[in-house]
């Protein structure tokens, strides 16, 4: 997969502006879609959901996922 960004001085930027189209088309596509793929990789392959007794551990252990700390960086 081909990236269309770099970092500058710590700071993500487009490497060539000709790239421009794609990257937005591909930014468009992740928001389209990352509601539907984050509840689903909840709520179908959490390995601890089912174990959690009550709401706030539930809500304890979303809180420590490094899943759910991706998702949030991408919204």
């Amino acid at each position: 997969m081909e990236r269309y960004t770099e970092y500058h001085a710590g700071v993500p930027v487009i490497k060539d502006k000709e790239l421009l189209p794609g990257a937005m088309k591909r930014l468009a596509v992740l928001e389209d879609h990352l509601e539907e793929v984050m509840e689903k990789m909840c709520d179908e392959y959490c390995q601890y959901r089912a174990s959690a007794l009550t709401q706030g551990m539930l809500d304890r252990i979303c809180g420590e996922c490094e899943q759910a700390k991706l998702f949030e960086a991408l919204k």
